[in-house]
Formats: structure tokens, C-alpha cells, sequence
């Protein structure tokens, strides 16, 4: 991350920390997000890149062959401004919160060193760790899961970027930051609050376009994804990425 945001990109920071206070979500646009990044276009380039070395999901409930990832957990920690990486671990979540995959250890590829020292990665977040910890009001020690996401489409199989259908994912804030889209449509964010209500429609197009939620006051989901031109692959690559507040263990 740039090493001091703008008094202009403070005041953006306070803006999305107050729409997660007040509307369960915020969206920052990809120029809004480049600014506070302040990453080289080869940097932005190589990041883009690491896409192409995520592996087939081979857990998926429902026999889809659509969805490649790899995944891996970092902790940020109140007192420090770095990221350490935990060891690789399987992925987990409960039944109740993922119907489809729930209670199965389901053990992806781990995410590549260069992934993980990647600039942009690292400055995401930190910045999202600086939101988040504004919007609580305090500095807090974070848990969090990655999972670089690229969904395949083509006139044979639909993409599904939430096959489990309006969900949320049993932790304290998500985020989906779109990587980039090639040949894709579809794939529009729906965003409710807990009675199912509809807060917002949102379609990521942009590379690090990325929507926020509080993942304990909304519920989302993500609508298939097709091929615009029939003759060729659909792709859609995002990375989601869920900050977790850590249990004192005081």
C-alpha cells in the first residue's frame, strides 16, 4: 500500500467504513481501489497472472468440473502492520453455512509463494485491515482465508461462482475483488440483509472492482456465469478474501 493515503482517500475510507456500519456492505470501484493500492501496472500485471497456476476443485457437491482455486490463511495482527502466513491447513465450514460442501475437509492447493508476496496482495490487505479495524472502532488481530477463485463457463456447463445459492460464510467481513473477466456474462452479486430482502445488485467488471459485506448482516450470492461468444471459454477470476476477528485468548 502507498505508505500515507490522501486526506481525499481517508475521507473515502471513512465513507465505506460508515456504509458497512450502516448498510451491511460498501463498493469501491477499481480507480477508487488503484489509488489507495498504488501498485505498478507490471506489479497489477503479474498479480493477474497468478490466476493461470490455480488447480481444478475437486470437492464440488454438485459434480461440477467449473471452479479452480487454491487457498491459504494469514493473520494480521492488532500491534503489527505484516501478514504471516499459517501453515496449510484443509478448508472447512460448517453444514448449516454451506449446505453443498459443508463438514468436509476439503484440502485445494496451497497458494503460491508469489502469490503471497505479491504487492498487491499485500497492500489489499492491509488496506482492508485498516477499513475494518476503522469501522469497529479499534485495532483488532484478523484471521485471514484466502481463496482465489476462477470460474469456467462454455456452452456445455454453466460457471457457478455460488453454487450454494444465497448463503453467507460464518465469518466478520467478505469481500470479492474482481481479477478479470474474459468472454463472461453473468456473474452479478446480489446482496441482502438477513431477512432476504434485497439491499443491492452489483456486477464486477473491472479489475480490482471489489464489494464488502458484513458477513453477519447480509447474505449473498452470485448468479451463473455464461459464454457472450459460443465458440469460446467464458472465464471469471476474483479473489475472495474473509477477515475473521480472532477469539482473545486472554
Amino acid at each position: 500500500m502507498k505508505a500515507l493515503l490522501t486526506r481525499q482517500d481517508c475521507d473515502s475510507v471513512v465513507d465505506h467504513s460508515n456504509g458497512l456500519k450502516n448498510n451491511y456492505f460498501t463498493v469501491i470501484h477499481a480507480s477508487e481501489m488503484q489509488s489507495y493500492l498504488g501498485c505498478s501496472a507490471k506489479q497489477v500485471q503479474e498479480f493477474i497472472d497468478e490466476w493461470q497456476h490455480l488447480t481444478l476443485n475437486t470437492y464440488m457437491g454438485d459434480g461440477g468440473t467449473y471452479r479452480y482455486r487454491r487457498y491459504g490463511q494469514l493473520d494480521k495482527m492488532a500491534t503489527s502492520n505484516s501478514l504471516t502466513l499459517l501453515p496449510h491447513q484443509a478448508y472447512e465450514q460448517r453444514k448449516e453455512v454451506n449446505y453443498l460442501n459443508g463438514d468436509i475437509a476439503r484440502w485445494f492447493d496451497p497458494l503460491t509463494s508469489s502469490f503471497v508476496n505479491s504487492q498487491v496482495l499485500q497492500s489489499t490487505l492491509l488496506f482492508l485491515a485498516n477499513l475494518y479495524d476503522q469501522t469497529l472502532g479499534q485495532a483488532t488481530d484478523w484471521n485471514i482465508r484466502l481463496h482465489p477463485y476462477r470460474i469456467v463457463a462454455s456452452t456445455g456447463q454453466l460457471g457457478q461462482p455460488a453454487p450454494e445459492g444465497l448463503h453467507r460464510d460464518g465469518v466478520t467481513y467478505i469481500a470479492s475483488m474482481m481479477i478479470q473477466r474474459q468472454n463472461a456474462s453473468g456473474g452479478v452479486t446480489t446482496l441482502t440483509d438477513n431477512q432476504r430482502q434485497l439491499k443491492s445488485t452489483i456486477e464486477l467488471a473491472q479489475t480490482f472492482d471489489i464489494v464488502i459485506a458484513d458477513d453477519d448482516r447480509a447474505m449473498h450470492d452470485v448468479s451463473a456465469v455464461c459464454p457472450v461468444n459460443d465458440q469460446a471459454l467464458a472465464i471469471r477470476d476474483v479473489l475472495v478474501i474473509a477477515f475473521t476477528k480472532k477469539e482473545s485468548e486472554a
